[in-house]
């Protein structure tokens, strides 16, 4: 038996929703993970049509916390309308933040300790903290706590000009002291793919992408913002989405990190984004009692860490063997799979390590592979290279379009699957019914 339904409970994915993903430092940079992540709740509760009432529990991820919002989801929850004794909290997991909060919920309605839960997750790249040196800190703080005025004054005659330069948050990891770019480089390296390879693979997403927005397959699951200051413009559309995108183009375009042999660019790399997502979530009774048609159900799902040692990329490949056992499947009785785009030699490596003998052996334990992917079967709508990457907010993107998809499509079994800084990796199943 499913672990996860071990007591019958099904959780069931109701209603989803997000904002366009919108590239950092554009249309979206006025607007917090706060403002983001309020409005786009504002309107799913309206759309669903949910009593605010009825909500036992809030959780949001965030990869890059405010240190302005010490909850972040409490505040989302109390903006939004939801009532002050709703409990709420946050978390961050990088880029798996929105996978947790939608598998938290999950649980706990599995468990029988709620039945209608909010789950989202919010990015504000735009906003991204900016720091200064420990002398600098010192002396703020100290301007801050003392009410003399003298004394104010002699604490900023002490700054240098180099102790106000600014320090924004490192974008290496602590444990691997490498970027993400040098890691998608260094994937690409070890597992040789071509640059060409993955600027087709970049050009695949944009025309997917494109033509999904054309037909609103995308735009179903998009709420459109008005900006400040004047909120005369409405934001509608993810703006990375490129319709004339061309090979010629791509190819034109510098590598990131090694510049002379480097492989990896900006064209062919989901870009930094602002954009918030959320999912209602309820156990399937109460959900067909209030008179929903779940757009979907959590089968199951595992996550997975690999040593800085190792290509951190990988998380697909090692967390989807583990959530397929748990639910019962073979990856061929997958109909639609989701993964997420860090970048498209990401994307390639995993594909070849689930069809690698050899890996599965040397990395899995496992004397088959797990399974090859078809491609018609994998981001059939584009993915995060083209549609964006606000980090703690696309494991719900993905989780929605997929449902969404099977069900157009009369499918059943969904795959969502993502790698994340840290040598993380999650792979949730899903069904449509």
């Amino acid at each position: 038996m499913n672990k996860l339904y071990r007591n019958g409970r099904r959780a069931a994915i109701v209603y989803g929703l997000r904002t366009p993903f919108i590239k950092a430092g554009t249309l979206m940079e006025s607007l917090s993970s706060l403002d983001l992540a309020k409005k786009v709740t504002i309107e799913l509760l309206n759309r669903s049509e949910i009593d605010p009432e009825s909500i036992e529990e809030v959780i949001f991820g965030t990869a890059i916390p405010n240190i302005k919002t010490l909850n972040l989801s409490r505040e989302i929850a109390l903006g939004a309308g939801v009532p002050g004794h709703v409990p709420a909290y946050t978390l961050s997991s990088a880029c798996l933040s929105s996978f947790r909060a939608i598998t938290n919920a999950a649980e706990g309605i599995v468990l029988g300790n709620y039945d209608v839960v909010l789950a989202g997750g919010t990015e504000s790249i735009s906003s991204l903290p900016i720091f200064h040196n420990k002398k600098s800190r010192k002396i703020f703080k100290e301007y801050v706590t003392t009410r003399n005025p003298i004394r104010k004054l002699q604490q900023l005659i002490k700054l240098r000009i180099r102790d106000i330069a600014p320090n924004p948050q490192a974008s290496a990891e602590l444990s691997g002291e490498i970027s993400m770019a040098k890691y998608a480089e260094q994937t690409a390296k070890e597992n040789h793919i071509s640059r060409n390879d993955q600027d087709a693979f970049s050009l695949r997403s944009h025309r997917l992408a494109f033509q999904a927005t054309e037909d609103a397959r995308l735009q179903n699951e998009v709420t459109s913002l008005f900006v400040p200051p004047n909120f005369s413009s409405a934001v509608r559309f993810d703006n990375g989405i490129r319709k004339d995108i061309k090979m010629e183009d791509l190819s034109k375009l510098r590598p990131i990190s090694d510049k002379i042999y480097g492989t990896v660019t900006e064209g062919n790399s989901s870009p930094l984004s602002d954009g918030a997502s959320v999912v209602l979530i309820m156990s399937e009774e109460r959900a067909k009692e209030m008179g929903y048609d779940p757009v979907g159900y959590i089968k199951s799902f595992a996550y997975s860490a690999q040593s800085s040692k190792d290509q951190v990329l990988m998380g697909p490949v090692y967390a989807t063997p583990i959530a397929l056992e748990r639910a019962g499947l073979r990856l061929r009785d997958i109909d639609l799979i989701e993964m997420h785009e860090a970048s498209a030699s990401q994307v390639l490596s995993n594909l070849n390590a689930f069809s690698s003998k050899k890996f599965a052996q040397d990395k899995l334990g496992e004397s088959e592979p797990v399974g090859e992917i078809d491609l018609d079967k994998l981001n059939v709508l584009g993915g995060s290279i083209a549609i964006g990457h606000p980090s703690s907010s696309t494991g719900i993107r993905l989780t929605v379009t997929l449902l969404n998809e099977l069900k157009r499509r009369g499918k059943n079994f969904g795959m969502v699957t993502s790698c994340a800084a840290g040598g993380l990796g999650a792979t949730m199943i899903v069904e449509s019914e």
